[in-house]
């Protein structure tokens, strides 16, 4: 394993191979959630891998809790970071009528698409990734939950402050046209 490469000590080389097999499979699953398509999920994994290898000092025994916990954030952030970054080259045209705010204003003028465009983008990250999940990657509430952890009252309660600020940018975009 190319990983073992990274690692110096042979006691964290033997730990290195005991994590990797334990949890590899864990971590796949989890990437995999969030991703929907098995090979970036397999890219996640391995960019988990190494950064675990280049932190192996701030892991203690390998079956703990705390350790399977500490795997699971990293590859989670990881595959949340690979989902990002495929959207930014990737995106999709998105325009206010997926969203439900503008009472029935159909927006056509690319103008104006783009200007959406630029306000889902500086939306705050817990608004605009919780709009990515549900209006690009067509989950529900409660898939959003299980990827992110987090209760579905508060994704329903994002989604509904985020509409609200995308409402106001929309709003003053009226004023300024």
């Amino acid at each position: 394993m190319i990983y073992l490469m990274m690692i110096d000590s042979a006691g964290d080389k033997r730990k290195f191979v005991v994590i990797y097999e334990t949890y590899r499979c864990f971590m796949m699953k989890i990437a995999s959630d969030i991703l929907r398509d098995d090979y970036m999920a397999e890219d996640a994994v391995h960019e988990a891998f190494i950064k675990v290898a280049a932190n192996m000092d701030k892991i203690g025994q390998t079956e703990s809790l705390k350790t399977k916990r500490y795997l699971e954030a990293i590859v989670k952030n990881t595959a949340i970071d690979i989902y990002r970054k495929r959207k930014r080259i990737f995106g999709r045209e998105i325009s206010a009528d997926n969203f439900n705010i503008c009472d029935g204003a159909a927006y056509m003028d690319t103008d104006v698409d783009n200007e959406v465009l630029d306000i889902l983008k500086n939306l705050p990250d817990i608004y605009r990734d919780i709009f990515l999940l549900k209006y690009s990657s067509c989950l529900d509430n409660k898939e959003i939950s299980d990827i992110l952890r987090i209760p579905e009252g508060t994704i329903r309660q994002r989604i509904a402050r985020g509409k609200e600020m995308i409402q106001k940018a929309l709003e003053g975009l009226e004023v300024i046209s």
